[in-house]
């Protein structure tokens, strides 16, 4: 994976896969320091081993390096990787932390293009993205909610996918998050 974006999609590809309808991602920029927390609504994470290679609950293949890489990028640079169950019902709490002015960081990618590719992808997935400001978590996109406003339909349309787009890069950019490294301090 050549930046956090692919490793985003493979996350929000993997819960939807194992059946997650609710996925929530929060994340938050600071010190150069990049977290960001995955919750899914899925059956829930059945192996401490989630982050060996050849531990996998794939029926066409019995590799998944997914998980794996997604570990060495976070420990690569002083950061980590947390998976665990949310409860005896299921769902899953996947966090990680990427120190991203560590000389192995990978860039950030189009991180934007992930979320917007996501609600196309996945419409019966309902993704909420949220990004801290101080010690709180602000909503910046609710497919749920855009879908019970607007109609199912409307993730299809153009206007609103730009739109979304918009809000998500502005978002991004306000954090100092850019598709490269960062614009920490240049706002």
């Amino acid at each position: 994976m050549k930046n956090i974006a692919d490793h985003l999609f493979d996350i929000l590809e993997n819960s939807v896969k194992a059946g997650a309808n609710k996925v929530l991602v929060k994340f938050s920029f600071n010190k150069k320091k990049f977290f960001c927390q995955i919750i899914d609504s899925g059956p829930g994470i059945e192996s401490a081993d989630v982050i060996d290679p050849f531990v996998t609950s794939r029926q066409t293949r019995r590799v998944g390096l997914g998980l794996p890489l997604l570990k060495k990028t976070a420990d690569d640079t002083q950061g980590y990787l947390k998976i665990n169950r949310l409860n005896k019902k299921g769902g899953t709490n996947l966090e990680f932390l990427i120190n991203m002015s560590h000389i192995d960081a990978k860039p950030f990618g189009d991180l934007t293009r992930v979320f917007i590719d996501a609600l196309i992808a996945w419409p019966q997935m309902n993704l909420k993205l949220m990004t801290q400001n101080n010690s709180t978590f602000n909503t910046i996109i609710d497919s749920e909610k855009i879908k019970e406003d607007l109609g199912e339909e409307a993730l299809y349309s153009s206007q609103i996918q730009n739109y979304i787009y918009k809000t998500i890069k502005k978002e991004l950019i306000t954090k100092g998050i850019d598709d490269h490294f960062s614009i920490e301090g240049k706002k």
